[in-house]
């Protein structure tokens, strides 16, 4: 279990490359009608974007589970499903996730609830009634496996043992409410991450590389910001 922080609010960590990474010929990403991420002309999916990086959907292939990390005291139940996160007017960088639940044969998992939660772009998790669930939502995996959802890119924090780096903490059900993971997805170019992590093995993973988040540059409903495609592997 982390410590709770005590210390002054934190900045958010600049966390995109400086080479941007093109998305795809067919145009700029846009929200679709039923809440998630798409393409114009499209999908936005994890085989559209990146040749079937995330899973061939069956087969002989194998997908290594995703490791699980530490619940973390800031979770808090009765997130509504949406797939905004964060309201318009949220302080921070825009992040827009698009990404797949697979087993481990790499076949697509239907129906999955995914409870998201995040701290600010100044590291504080904001109470969840309190603030009207502010960065915290739950999100339904379709048919293809595929997730979508929109927010900031968190800050990261400090605890009594050192730094945090910025992630999103996942928590993943079946649609009859069995507890299947618990995890946390990070950001590539984080200077917390590993070893310098203030929470370590065998509680936390940020040194993982399949939960270590490539940043792309991106535009959703004319908004400016930042695309995370992360798989996650249910065992």
């Amino acid at each position: 279990m982390l410590p709770r922080r005590s210390l002054p609010r934190r900045r958010m960590i600049q966390l995109l490359g400086a080479s941007p990474i093109a998305l795809a010929a067919c145009g700029a990403p846009s929200m679709r009608d039923d809440g998630g991420l798409g393409l114009d002309g499209g999908s936005l999916d994890g085989g559209s974007l990146d040749g079937g990086m995330l899973g061939t959907d069956g087969g002989s292939e194998s997908c290594a589970p995703s490791r699980r990390d530490a619940l973390g005291p800031f979770f808090e139940d009765g997130a509504p499903s949406r797939a905004e996160l964060a309201p318009i007017d949220e302080p921070g960088q825009r992040l827009f996730v698009q990404g797949r639940l697979v087993d481990a044969r790499c076949r697509p998992l239907s129906g999955f609830v995914l409870d998201v939660w995040q701290a600010d772009a100044e590291g504080n998790y904001p109470s969840a009634i309190d603030s009207g669930f502010r960065l915290r939502g739950r999100v339904t995996t379709d048919a293809e496996g595929s997730f979508a959802l929109e927010s900031i890119v968190p800050g990261y924090y400090e605890t009594a043992a050192g730094p945090r780096p910025a992630h999103l903490h996942v928590r993943v059900w079946t649609a009859d409410g069995v507890d299947r993971l618990v995890t946390q997805l990070y950001f590539a170019g984080d200077p917390f991450l590993g070893d310098a992590d203030g929470c370590g093995p065998p509680t936390c993973f940020s040194g993982d590389a399949d939960r270590i988040l490539a940043l792309e540059p991106a535009r959703v409903n004319g908004r400016d910001g930042v695309l995370a495609r992360p798989r996650l592997v249910l065992g």
